[in-house]
């Protein structure tokens, strides 16, 4: 009768000691849940280089969703996750996220990654691939950088950045060194910048800015994007006028934050680009810049006059017409001309009123000599898509300076691209 007693007590006790024990631990008795062991799981990034600052992964949130109703189970913060979590029978996702995927915001990235796994009735899951979490934004940094060495850019000079569907930041004084990050949405691969404010005492205003575009913007892609303001070197100290001598060009870095680095391979695996001019784009700063359609057709085409060709030599008689005309499926946005002559130097050049470097979209001062000369400039160049030049008239100067050989090498540029091409010319 005792042995009977003690084996009641004993076995009360071990049932009060069971009913006790965390409810995790009960699992076995339940055929409807299995378990995870999170300590298995880990979260990190793909590149654990290219993270943002700060953003580390303990402070993700990890969520365990049922890939069939896709309702998020239970969910944690990465640093907080138990060592076991009990959960209904199924297949799950394990998703890492970090950040609320802003259309725009500054320092602000949105991370994602995930792993999937599955759920037997009274069995401890412990085989789950890490999380490995990407960068999910478009990151764009940007960067105006004065190379005239006079400090012409002024203190409200900005940039206006658009990106996927409806993102936009503005780079002024007080976030030109901060990183925006902007929502990437599947199709919109468009990055459009725009800089305006003043710039050697010249005013540009918004919406009519300089305005540069790049089309094959990615998910998990940084871009940097950098203004160069320059002086052509025909332009002397303390003449610069915008339009006759300051020119600014947008180039920009590319990196992959989600490259994946392979042993004995560079950290930064970084590319550079042009970022193309685009007439018109950001005279509406509310326009979608999605909706600017990609300029369609071919770069300008030189068409010289019967007898002449294109980048080879015509020797001329006293009496020799030298024509040509570009044409233009779009408007011409470019046209510059660099004359390289053993007799029509810079010093012989300045005496009939022209440089050995021309612009004939901003012919500034030497307007005047080059229409004389049979040169059309300013309006009847720029946007223009027929342009017909007859420069016969340079014949008799040519001839008057001796023999030599004269290179006239332009670069034409529309929406669809660029041109370079020479009218060679030699008199004997």
């Amino acid at each position: 009768m005792k042995f009977n007693i003690y084996s009641i007590l004993l076995a009360s006790a071990s049932l009060l000691t069971l009913a006790g024990c965390d409810k995790e631990t009960n699992f076995l008795l339940n055929t409807k849940e299995g378990q995870l062991k999170c300590g298995n799981l880990s979260v990190k990034y793909v590149n654990d280089g290219t993270r943002a600052n700060n953003v580390d992964t303990g402070d993700f949130t990890v969520n365990f969703v049922n890939t069939a109703t896709e309702e998020v189970v239970k969910s944690f913060t990465y640093s907080s996750m138990p060592e076991v979590v009990s959960l209904p029978v199924g297949d799950y996702r394990a998703e890492a996220i970090y950040g609320d995927n802003p259309v725009a915001e500054w320092d602000n990235p949105f991370y994602k990654g995930s792993s999937n796994f599955s759920i037997e009735a009274g069995k401890l899951t412990d085989n789950v691939d890490p999380i490995e979490c990407t960068l999910r934004n478009i990151k764009v940094q940007v960067e105006i950088l004065d190379e005239t060495g006079m400090n012409i850019i002024g203190n409200d000079v900005q940039v206006v950045v658009k990106a996927g569907k409806e993102g936009e930041l503005t780079y002024d004084s007080d976030h030109i060194n901060r990183t925006g990050f902007f929502r990437y949405d599947e199709g919109s691969t468009t990055i459009i910048a725009e800089l305006y404010g003043t710039l050697d005492d010249f005013k540009i205003n918004k919406g009519e800015g300089i305005t540069r575009i790049y089309e094959d913007a990615a998910e998990g892609m940084a871009y940097r994007i950098r203004f160069h303001v320059n002086r052509p070197d025909n332009v002397n100290d303390g003449d610069i006028q915008l339009g006759d001598g300051i020119k600014v060009d947008a180039t920009i870095q590319i990196k992959d934050e989600n490259h994946i680095i392979n042993p004995g391979e560079p950290a930064d695996e970084i590319q550079e680009d042009n970022m193309r001019p685009v007439e018109g784009t950001g005279k509406d700063p509310n326009k979608d810049p999605n909706d600017d359609p990609t300029p369609k057709g071919k770069a300008p085409e030189i068409v010289p006059m019967e007898g002449m060709t294109v980048n080879e030599c015509f020797t001329l008689s006293t009496d020799s017409e030298v024509k040509f005309s570009v044409t233009s499926e779009t408007g011409i946005t470019a046209f510059d001309i660099v004359i390289e002559s053993t007799t029509l130097t810079p010093e012989e050049l300045s005496g009939v009123g022209l440089t050995d470097k021309l612009d004939l979209v901003n012919p500034g001062e030497y307007e005047e000599a080059l229409n004389g000369l049979g040169f059309p400039t300013g309006a009847k160049v720029k946007d223009q898509k027929y342009c017909e030049f007859d420069i016969s008239t340079f014949v008799p100067l040519i001839f008057v300076l001796g023999p030599g050989e004269h290179k006239f090498h332009m670069t034409i540029s529309n929406a669809a691209g660029t041109t370079e091409g020479t009218i060679w010319l030699k008199n004997e």
